[in-house]
């Protein structure tokens, strides 16, 4: 009885120490999973942009009422009707139909989304200041819908969300960045002027940025 005692002892106490460390490195690959699959998506968008002589974009959804997810967005000349001005589809959708039903109006799912991680948001902490002194500290500016054009200032904006834009050349319409967090540290994944996209960590209560 003493001896199984002493065992359950030394198995509480090396559970004691590894479950917190499990907990972080759970944690932490969250994150970095993440980070990188925003990183890449981007990659994704601007080359899908020039291969297809269009404009794309990155839909982050940031809202609290549901799952927070990214997906890429192509411009589609015909998803709304022949003769229309076109309209945002998502990119996983191959053959848009052309009655308008794959145009994107809202944050609805409409197919490709990738979700952020248990654990993950969108957002920076308390930080204030941005990893790349080009670029305005915040997320990219909210995604647009119901527009006459890729790049036209009408139409409405859909709220909790954030688009990074790239045109046919590869370029973003406007530099930007998305920022994502599990409380204790924070990456910033940037799209500068020059279509350069960079990752950056840092802790969540002071910025000390990082290249990652």
């Amino acid at each position: 009885m003493i001896e199984l005692l002493v065992v359950i002892a030394v198995i509480s106490v090396v559970a004691a120490l590894a479950i917190p460390n499990l907990v972080r490195l759970q944690r932490n690959a969250r994150l970095n999973g993440d980070a990188h699959n925003l990183a890449e998506v981007l990659s994704i968008a601007k080359m899908r942009a020039a291969a297809n002589f269009t404009e794309s974009r990155v839909f982050l959804f940031t809202g609290t009422d549901k799952l927070q997810y990214f997906r890429v967005d192509v411009w589609s000349k015909t998803a709304n009707g022949t003769g229309s001005a076109g309209c945002w589809v998502p990119d996983a959708v191959v053959n848009p139909s052309t009655n308008g039903s794959d145009c994107i109006g809202n944050s609805s799912y409409k197919g490709g989304e990738d979700f952020l991680s248990t654990g993950v948001s969108a957002g920076y902490g308390s930080l204030s200041t941005s990893p790349d002194t080009t670029v305005t500290f915040a997320q990219a500016t909210a995604c647009k819908q119901g527009q006459s054009g890729p790049t036209a200032t009408d139409g409405s904006t859909i709220s909790d969300t954030s688009c990074i834009q790239f045109n046919s050349r590869g370029f973003p319409t406007a530099s930007g960045g998305f920022y994502v967090t599990d409380g204790t540290r924070v990456y910033g994944i940037i799209a500068n002027s020059m279509g350069s996209i960079h990752s950056y960590v840092s802790g969540a209560s002071t910025a000390t940025w990082k290249a990652y």
